[in-house]
């Protein structure tokens, strides 16, 4: 069912699975197909037209070969140094993958990765730049500490994950979950950096509409204005969270982290459509799907 009258790009699912494990007897081949199809399902039934896939190339391969027109891979790099700047050459020729995605920060300590501070990814950087392959980097609070590398980079197109916070579940809860928002704000002076709003209801307090997020997603959109901003349910994740502890919103539906931004005042139809699609579209060079 179409729930708006332009696209609505989910710029971040993961892998999904059944809530009943597969067998042992269950081929590799036949698992893929069917979390295709419960993706698919998910976005039919909340009204996405297409999404971006974050996981394995087994995974996106699966998606992208069945679903051409509405799922495209976003491919999370693991090499260094030399052996990164290879991986992100061949993604930038695979017509599977529209972006590549940097673990800059280690999302369990919410620390920056030892293999950035090490500058074992600044070949990276420097290759994705050169050929124009688009990163997502997983920054979990550090967005200041990007700021370096992509002022070295003015063409690198660079989005940062999350809303640029750390987020549960993954990564420990704050008692403030939007206290380094400031780094993230810090970098809207760099003209080559969007964000992904991603994962919002998981920084409420409250139940839908989630109306406590707004203070500070407003100054987001303030700074970066929404034609550099894209919205992401990771609707996959927040099927992980788990009950218990200090702000961990509960039942949180997909539609919802969908509904909260297409069906509130404060943005107008062309934010929206920029939001929910348009930035994509726009800074990662996708086609609109079918």
């Amino acid at each position: 069912m179409k729930s708006a009258d332009f696209d609505i790009i989910d710029a971040q699912i993961h892998q999904p699975a059944p809530a009943v494990p597969f067998g042992d007897d269950v081929p590799d081949a036949v698992k893929l197909a069917i979390n295709v199809e419960l993706a698919r399902e998910a976005m039919d039934s909340v009204g996405v037209d297409a999404t971006l896939v974050v996981a394995a190339l087994p995974y996106i391969d699966a998606c992208v070969t069945r679903y051409p027109s509405r799922f495209i891979g976003v491919e999370t790099f693991m090499d260094r140094d030399a052996e990164l700047g290879a991986a992100v050459e061949r993604a930038k020729g695979d017509d599977r993958v529209i972006a590549g995605r940097l673990l800059v920060t280690d999302f369990r300590t919410t620390q920056l990765s030892e293999a950035f501070t090490s500058g074992a990814m600044d070949t990276g950087f420097a290759v994705a730049a050169v050929v124009g392959l688009p990163l997502f980097l997983s920054t979990h609070g550090q967005a200041a500490a990007m700021r370096p590398l992509i002022e070295r980079h003015p063409d690198l197109k660079v989005i940062i994950d999350h809303v640029g916070v750390s987020q549960h579940p993954v990564s420990p809860p704050r008692d403030d979950p939007w206290d380094r928002l400031d780094g993230l704000l810090g970098l809207a002076d760099l003209p080559n950096v969007s964000v992904k709003l991603c994962g919002l209801p998981l920084l409420s307090r409250q139940t839908y509409p989630f109306a406590d997020v707004w203070p500070n997603l407003r100054r987001v959109i303030a700074a970066f204005g929404p034609d550099r901003l894209m919205w992401a349910s990771d609707y996959t994740r927040l099927r992980m969270a788990e009950v218990g502890g200090p702000n961990r919103n509960r039942g949180c539906l997909y539609s919802e982290s969908r509904d909260m931004l297409l069906h509130n005042d404060e943005l107008d139809r062309d934010a929206k459509v920029a939001i929910f699609g348009g930035t994509v579209k726009r800074v990662l060079g996708w086609q609109s799907p079918a």
